[in-house]
């Protein structure tokens, strides 16, 4: 049997060692796979922007890849790890938010996850650095065909650990004309500012609908960029999925003054 690939998601960046520690043991422990990127520019901390980028990109991956998603602010904590089957993926990750994406109802389509905890009953050589000691030992265990029941105990869904930022929201008709506050998960290199907030039963019934002529708190609801007038702050739905603030060929973003884990004030629909 052909062992696994294992993809790594991390906000480790690329100036330091790190990531090629983690891809060292890998090496040595599970040769077989292949050691595939998913992205190590997650901003530093910042849990959302790992949840939505692993909620977006496993689909395209091998469908027995397994992720090891390390975006860690707790290291060294009681903090507890997780482990999640999903279909043949699997998912490695700390216990902090960064699943709720991947589990969320319209991500997981009425299929049914299995989830386990695998905090290590001894400690990590380093208190510090548990992508390399503990979650890329454990990737490669999986990928060399350890079923997931050895490595810890069943865990029910209703136990993780929820997290505002990464529990979507989608919009309703009750939305339409209402102040919300929305969590900015990702700002991508075109300063679209992807929001955690889903379609829903009400967006496409708003596309026209809002402020012209710019009001960043009343964006209109459009179809495409090039819907927007020049520095309009549009809301449309992205290629991942989930609404995101937008300015036709500008940025969001820079017009707006936000960034990754910032709350943002919108009202959607408002004429």
């Amino acid at each position: 049997m052909h062992a696994r690939p294992i993809a790594l998601l991390t906000d480790f960046g690329l100036d330091d060692p790190y990531v090629g520690q983690v891809k060292g043991v890998l090496a040595r422990l599970a040769p077989q796979s292949r050691v595939l990127d998913l992205s190590h520019g997650v901003a530093p901390f910042q849990v959302g922007q790992a949840a939505f980028f692993l909620a977006a990109s496993a689909r395209h991956f091998p469908a027995n890849a397994i992720f090891a998603a390390v975006v860690d602010p707790g290291v060294g904590t009681d903090r507890r790890v997780v482990l999640v089957r999903l279909d043949d993926q699997f998912f490695l990750a700390p216990d902090n938010g960064l699943l709720g994406l991947l589990l969320c109802p319209r991500a997981l389509a009425g299929r049914t996850p299995q989830l386990f905890s695998v905090t290590p009953s001894t400690p990590p050589a380093s208190t510090t650095f548990h992508g390399r000691d503990f979650f890329a030992p454990l990737a490669a265990r999986l990928a060399c065909g350890e079923p997931p029941e050895s490595l810890g105990p069943a865990l029910a869904p209703s136990e993780l650990v929820r997290s505002p930022a990464t529990t979507p929201r989608p919009l309703t008709s009750e939305d339409q004309g209402r102040r919300l506050d929305a969590h900015v998960l990702h700002v991508d290199r075109f300063g679209n500012v992807v929001l955690n907030l889903q379609p829903g039963e009400l967006f496409h019934t708003l596309i026209g609908s809002g402020q012209h002529r710019g009001v960043p708190a009343s964006p209109r609801a459009v179809q495409t960029y090039a819907d927007l007038a020049d520095r309009e702050v549009g809301m449309l739905e992205g290629s991942q999925g989930l609404l995101e603030l937008a300015v036709n060929q500008g940025s969001a973003a820079r017009l707006m003054g936000c960034q990754v884990g910032h709350t943002v004030t919108l009202t959607p629909g408002r004429i």
